[in-house]
């Protein structure tokens, strides 16, 4: 979601995301992943958990992590936790874990059945982590500069714990629809990432 609703607004006819880590993206730019890329991914410290015990980021080494963070009234969130909630599903036994990562906003204590009640309605059946003082949000995202527009951003990190992929906010999903192809390209890059990761041939897909 975006940090400023009228911003929000004037993106919101592009309907997804710039994409990340292209060519014509300068590290300058403020939502450029460039930063994190290819790097270790920062420690995180999430208020708690929901549907599993805390999970650490090294009971996780030798897995295939994705991280996404989201809040309710969140349309890119709504378009994005089902598409998410499929790669859980089918990678999942294949070393995969997808992490939803909720941060209320503005920044408040929400029970755990209203959280379960969001991730429920966006169609995510996964581990929740609570990122509720959006500590580990502006760790890996929001304090490498103060100019970032996007909250609900996403991360996919691999078996030795370095960032490999990251979608700078907005929405990322299948779809044939030509006003979302955009969407469709990159999470068909998150999906092929995703397999290369995980040693799976394309003729198996």
């Amino acid at each position: 979601m975006k940090r400023t609703m009228w911003f929000a607004m004037i993106l919101a006819a592009t309907l997804c995301a710039p994409p990340v880590a292209l060519a014509d993206r300068s590290p300058d730019d403020a939502d450029s992943p460039a930063d994190v890329l290819d790097r270790p991914a920062r420690a995180w410290t999430f208020d708690r958990w929901i549907r599993s015990a805390p999970l650490t980021q090294e009971s996780l080494r030798g897995r295939v992590v994705l991280l996404r963070w989201f809040t309710e009234g969140c349309g890119y969130c709504e378009s994005t936790l089902p598409a998410i909630e499929g790669l859980r599903a089918k990678y999942g036994a294949q070393g995969l874990v997808v992490i939803g990562v909720f941060h209320p906003k503005p920044q408040r204590h929400l029970s755990d059945a209203h959280i379960l009640a969001v991730a429920k309605r966006l169609g995510f059946s996964g581990p929740l982590a609570v990122d509720e003082r959006w500590s580990t949000l502006e760790r890996w995202w929001l304090d490498a500069n103060a100019e970032r527009n996007w909250t609900s951003v996403s991360f996919l990190v691999d078996q030795a714990g370095v960032v490999r992929w990251a979608h700078s906010g907005g929405e990322y999903h299948p779809s044939t629809d030509p006003k979302h192809a955009r969407c469709a390209l990159q999470y068909a890059g998150l999906e092929a990432k995703i397999r290369e990761l995980l040693g799976i041939a394309s003729a198996q897909r």
